[in-house]
């Protein structure tokens, strides 16, 4: 018979060596979790993640997965398991009130990111989000007094620029908009920052029911990117306001070219069918 201490040395070799699978079990999850996300399947590593949701890393790795697939609630959860790990993840952080942004809970998004400007407040990228959420929430003024901010301290970022014009637009405030978007234009940014500032401002002027101008503007963002299916759809959606909807249907035909199986593209040519 074995003795007392034989017995409890071999009790402890079971649990240590259970405790050690395991530990190889749980990181072998989160690895293998890890894998998935990198390669952007996130429902599959959300699905591998769940079987180690009491490891840190896997919680991490779940928050973000949830937040890709649009499972904000979920992604809230996991999220601030993981904030608890990681307190001085700011990446983490920013996620987790952006969260709240994605849900349509702008005044908590905007709670959230005011809180992390206070607690990081030479963080740009924080910044930018609580200017971008405030926007969302129709804080238009201040929201763009944040962006010009953000501008003092990075003059190259177009980014900034851009929705400074967008959400003077959305303030209806389409002469300064306009205005604003011909000073980034002037200022020749890059091929892409010009494409989108070209396309707001066409969207603008079509706002303004100068259509001429809008379809002009909307040929220039089409000439900067062709395989820019949404300035065809903007170019294609003027010319029907025009009541041309023959042209209209060829713009649209042309996104399909540029874009093919452009889901908007085929709905407004179904729409156009029976224009002889």
């Amino acid at each position: 018979m074995l003795s007392v201490y034989a017995k409890q040395a071999a009790i402890t070799c079971i649990m240590v060596g259970t405790t050690y699978l395991s530990a190889l079990a749980q990181n072998d999850c989160v690895e293998k979790g890890t894998q998935l996300f990198g390669q952007k399947k996130y429902k599959q590593a959300i699905m591998t993640l769940r079987k180690c949701d009491e490891s840190t890393d896997a919680q991490k790795l779940l928050g973000l997965s949830y937040f890709e697939m649009n499972y904000m609630e979920d992604a809230k959860k996991y999220l601030q398991k993981a904030i608890k790990a990681y307190p001085d993840n700011i990446s983490l952080q920013i996620k987790y009130a952006d969260a709240f942004a994605q849900n349509r809970q702008f005044r908590k998004g905007v709670e959230e990111f005011r809180s992390l400007a206070k607690k990081y407040p030479k963080n740009i990228e924080i910044k930018r989000n609580l200017a971008r959420v405030l926007g969302w929430n129709r804080d238009y003024d201040e929201a763009i007094a944040i962006y010009r901010d953000v501008l003092k301290k990075e003059s190259d970022d177009y980014e900034s620029w851009i929705q400074i014009g967008v959400y003077t637009s959305w303030d209806k405030k389409f002469k300064a908009a306009v205005a604003e978007f011909d000073k980034i234009i002037a200022a020749k940014p890059p091929r892409k920052h010009e494409t989108q500032a070209r396309y707001h401002k066409a969207e603008v002027l079509s706002w303004m029911k100068k259509f001429d101008e809008s379809v002009a503007e909307y040929d220039k963002v089409i000439a900067l990117d062709p395989k820019n299916a949404q300035g065809y759809l903007g170019k294609g959606q003027v010319l029907e306001w025009q009541g041309k909807y023959k042209p209209a249907i060829k713009v649209y035909e042309q996104a399909l070219q540029a874009a093919p199986g452009n889901k908007d593209a085929k709905a407004r040519l179904q729409n156009l069918m029976w224009v002889k």
